[in-house]
């Protein structure tokens, strides 16, 4: 006999009460997961072992631990749209887990081309790693990591010279 909450659980699909109708809810389509896979399959490679998937069958996010040339870890957060990979993610240095601070003290929580940030994203600096406008549904994760990991060298840089990160990074 056919079971609906079954079916939910097999799919990894959320149920979801609305007007007293049961609604499934499946966040990522087919050919979406596919390209998920493919993407955990890239990062791994990469980045073995330093990679986490949060909700990965909803509002997904999916985590990486980089290590500067200077030995300085971060975790990248990169947070993917419902429609990844048609849109742009939005990627955040989460570790340390609060805004990042240039070498004179100032916060790098609001937009600034010259440092090339966006408006904090859940108490994280948030980097400008794609003009959205720009971005192709084959760019991958793996290509946003390592803008986010080549932002945190300059950054690097910025602290210990005191030189605009804009002297460090080309237009991304």
């Amino acid at each position: 006999m056919f079971n609906f909450r079954d079916y939910c659980s097999i799919k990894k699909a959320t149920l979801q009460l609305s007007n007293r109708r049961c609604l499934l809810v499946m966040p990522w389509s087919a050919t979406q997961q596919r390209r998920l896979g493919f993407e955990k399959e890239l990062l791994e490679k990469y980045f073995r072992g330093r990679v986490s998937w949060i909700n990965p069958t909803g509002d997904t996010r999916v985590e990486v631990r980089v290590t500067c040339t200077n030995d300085k870890q971060y975790t990248l957060r990169v947070y993917l749209p419902s429609d990844y990979p048609n849109s742009c993610p939005q990627m955040v240095v989460s570790s340390p887990s609060s805004c990042l601070r240039k070498k004179n003290g100032s916060l790098l929580s609001s937009t600034s081309g010259e440092d090339h940030v966006l408006a904090s994203r859940d108490g994280c600096t948030q980097i400008c790693h794609y003009n959205s406008g720009l971005w192709r549904d084959d760019n991958t994760l793996y290509q946003v990591i390592m803008k986010g990991l080549i932002w945190l060298e300059a950054y690097e840089a910025h602290l210990r010279t005191g030189e605009s990160l804009c002297r460090y990074l080309q237009e991304m």
